[in-house]
């Protein structure tokens, strides 16, 4: 039975981490791998936010984990003792990020390494284990791609999410000293008997973390002048972070307090039943991998609109079949869009049933194949 050891920073809540635990309960369910996760802090108490598959072991490097909202708020309120204090903890977090985590990947009894970050294939050292680099993030940046010459020296496979993004990792890598192979393998949902959504629930909803990546702000905008024809509308967002506190305060000068609701972090499941609840799910990230959280809303028959980025919703979005994508973050054409699809049942259930059948192709029994071949080979 092959040993395989995956790298999580934490087991809280998160979009890497969600996918992260669905393929390695997936691989459990095989019977055919000894797996362990190594977390490097623990931030729940020994706990994960996501089950796992019990016959998986789970080892903390520490007990511990970075308060980066206690360490900016003593920063902004010049709170010496409690700064100098988080300031302590900030940088004994980095030192297990990376020194700690080295020597234990060093030390590691295992036939396969995955790694979830790239900072932490960079800490891996070996030769005598197959190393592969999941690629959760799709950042075109110089920095970043600098960064993806120099960290893959000793990863045999790198698996990102979409057919653009094997592209360019294959591009980036043609100058380095890596000889890793880049392969295209989508993020998976795992296949649940979900409650199905319903054209006459007045509800818009979206899902993410709060920050600005995800760009809620904008659909603040985009819900202002769909409410504006159609006051009976609600918006939903399902998530929580940075910019709660300003995203509130945009609700407020909307006049829209009555009308959107904010619900902070909530469980998977409750996640899927307002997904059911809704009648549309807008997603307005400035970028993503994949986004994961398309194909969930898919699976509930919710019809699905995005802007059009240069990855990910647009290799799981059809436009016009399985959902709609909006060119040049155009918000006029998006609250157009909105309006229209919830005025026409039927392209409304045309669109939920294909979504329905598009997301099959998502589901982990099927994506979790491709992965094994890697790990066989």
């Amino acid at each position: 039975m092959k040993k395989i050891t995956f790298l999580l920073l934490h087991l809280n809540y998160g979009g890497l981490e969600k996918q992260t635990i669905t393929l390695i309960n997936e691989l459990a369910r095989t019977g055919k791998y000894d797996i362990k996760i190594l977390s490097v802090y623990d931030l729940l108490d020994g706990d994960s936010f996501y089950n796992i598959d019990k016959r998986v072991k789970v080892e903390f490097l520490s007990n511990f984990g970075p308060h980066h909202k206690d360490f900016f708020y003593a920063l902004k309120n010049f709170k010496i003792l409690k700064f100098f204090k988080e300031a302590y903890i900030m940088i004994k977090c980095g030192i297990y990020k990376s020194i700690k985590l080295r020597k234990y990947i060093k030390n590691l009894d295992t036939d396969i390494i995955v790694s979830s970050r790239i900072e932490f294939s960079k800490q891996i050292k070996r030769r005598d284990t197959l190393n592969i680099s999941q690629e959760h993030s799709y950042i075109s940046t110089d920095k970043y791609k600098k960064k993806v010459k120099k960290y893959f020296k000793n990863i045999d496979d790198i698996v990102v999410m979409t057919k653009r993004a094997k592209e360019d990792y294959e591009n980036w890598l043609k100058d380095s000293n890596s000889k890793a192979k880049v392969h295209n393998i989508s993020n998976m949902i795992d296949k649940t008997e979900n409650k199905i959504a319903s054209f006459n629930n007045d509800t818009i909803i979206s899902v993410g973390r709060l920050e600005p990546v995800k760009d809620f702000s904008t659909l603040l905008d985009i819900f202002s002048k769909v409410h504006e024809k159609n006051s009976k509308l609600r918006l939903k967002i399902v998530g929580e972070g940075s910019q709660r506190e300003l995203l509130e305060s945009k609700i407020e000068k909307l006049n829209l307090k009555e009308y959107v609701t904010i619900t902070g972090r909530i469980s998977s499941d409750r996640v899927k039943d307002e997904l059911a609840s809704a009648s549309v799910f807008v997603l307005t990230s400035i970028c993503e991998s994949f986004s994961l959280v398309l194909c969930e809303a898919m699976e509930c028959g919710l019809p699905c609109l995005s802007f059009n980025i240069d990855v990910g919703p647009k290799e799981i979005i059809k436009d016009g079949y399985n959902g709609i994508l909006v060119k040049e973050r155009n918000i006029d054409e998006m609250a157009d869009n909105i309006i229209k699809l919830l005025n026409d049942e039927e392209k409304w259930k045309m669109i939920s049933k294909n979504s329905l059948e598009e997301v099959k192709k998502y589901y982990s029994e099927n994506v979790a194949k491709e992965w094994i071949n890697i790990l066989e080979k």
